[in-house]
């Protein structure tokens, strides 16, 4: 299936819009601010202006988010073409930092966080048949 890598020095994002999917790997000790996650969004709506995601996203390490890159990552707007997001880390301290994110920010679509890579994508899988389609990914 084709797909399209968008790489920074931060993160790498593989686009695979026939099967409304993403994975959205954060690198290993950077920290995240407002301009990386609006030019990271921003470049997707560019290449794929109408399509939706099933995001499977995974901190590779430490890695740290600003409180205002936060806020705008939970947000209705920021997350208009995301139907899901499961997200990945073996760091139990970014684990952790996630679950409170989650709890305070309350992120506009479903978002779980997992400790279990297998478990993630499985989770995905099933958010995306609750909405009746058969995931490919």
């Amino acid at each position: 299936m084709p797909f399209e890598i968008i790489e920074t020095d931060k993160y790498v994002m593989r686009v695979y819009p026939e099967l409304s999917y993403m994975e959205y790997i954060i690198k290993e000790g950077v920290t995240m601010d407002v301009e990386d996650v609006i030019a990271s969004r921003a470049h997707v709506i560019n290449l794929y202006p109408e399509a939706t995601f099933y995001v499977y996203a995974e901190g590779v390490g430490f890695l740290t988010m600003t409180r205002k890159a936060r806020e705008i990552t939970s947000s209705k707007e920021h997350l208009d073409n995301t139907l899901a997001i499961a997200f990945y880390t073996s760091n139990i301290s970014v684990y952790l930092l996630g679950e409170l994110f989650t709890k305070i920010n309350k992120p506009a679509v479903p978002t779980r966080l997992f400790k279990n890579r297998d478990l993630a994508r499985e989770w995905l899988r099933e958010q995306a048949q609750s909405n009746g389609i058969i995931p490919k990914f």
